[in-house]
């Protein structure tokens, strides 16, 4: 019982200092190890959805023993593998039509699609996932939070009662952690982050400023084609179709 009182008398130090860094690069540590306090945590994971879905990016992979398979991992679930992800649709669900006002669950790999549970479950060994979605009420993007645990290790009872009592604040410094974090760190930082080449993120960055293909190509000593083959293929990466939600991912 003196180890729950501890955990708890420290809590509040921790958020604290969680929210003195919310926008920098001093965030994560901080916040990692608050985490460590509520529950061990193998794996976090967090992806962020648009309204309908056609635009979704990892804004969080972190795998604690291998952050190359951390990585790995998040690229496989935007190829498309998020799609056989039944723990998502339940919390969309769930959280769309206001029946949960914090729908969180614990999820076992037992059940799940053979390859799903091999990729996602199997190869990194986990057992189980506590997953939770925040839903950004400005830009009505969903965040899918996801902390994975082996089976050693195990989500007890009491660190499961931890989680789910702070899963409404975990997600609301998330939140305004990406928020920050988006902001400050401009248009180019940005588009590098989440995946794009130094050149596709300089042609997107062009578009931004209101040049096109024909302009940029003009400036950079590129063909019209070529500068329309980076942008699909950012594009591509980013999960969008158009300038106005390129405008709106920046």
């Amino acid at each position: 019982m003196s180890g729950t009182q501890d955990i708890w008398q420290e809590m509040p130090k921790q958020i604290a200092s969680c929210i003195d860094r919310i926008g920098s690069g001093e965030f994560y540590p901080l916040f990692f190890q608050m985490m460590k306090n509520l529950a061990h945590i193998d794996q976090y994971m967090v992806f962020e959805f648009s309204p309908t879905s056609d635009y979704v990016t990892c804004r969080l992979a972190h795998n604690i023993e291998s952050p190359d398979l951390g990585l790995q991992l998040a690229s496989l679930y935007l190829e498309g593998a998020y799609l056989d992800d039944p723990m998502l649709k339940e919390l969309k669900e769930s959280v769309l039509s206001q029946t949960d006002a914090a729908p969180c669950r614990l999820l076992e790999k037992r059940g799940l699609p053979p390859v799903y549970r091999r990729r996602f479950f199997n190869v990194p060994n986990f057992d189980t996932k506590f997953s939770f979605v925040v839903l950004d009420r400005d830009s009505q993007h969903l965040f899918y939070v996801n902390f994975y645990n082996k089976k050693e290790d195990g989500f007890t009872d009491e660190k499961l009662d931890s989680l789910k009592q702070m899963s409404p604040l975990i997600g609301s410094l998330l939140l305004k952690h990406f928020r920050d974090e988006r902001k400050h760190r401009g248009a180019i930082r940005s588009l590098l982050a989440s995946g794009l080449s130094e050149r596709e993120a300089q042609i997107c960055n062009m578009m931004l400023g209101g040049h096109t293909a024909k302009s940029i190509g003009n400036s950079l000593e590129l063909s019209e084609s070529t500068v329309i083959t980076y942008k699909k293929r950012a594009f591509s990466k980013l999960k969008i179709n158009r300038k106005s939600e390129l405008v709106r991912f920046v």
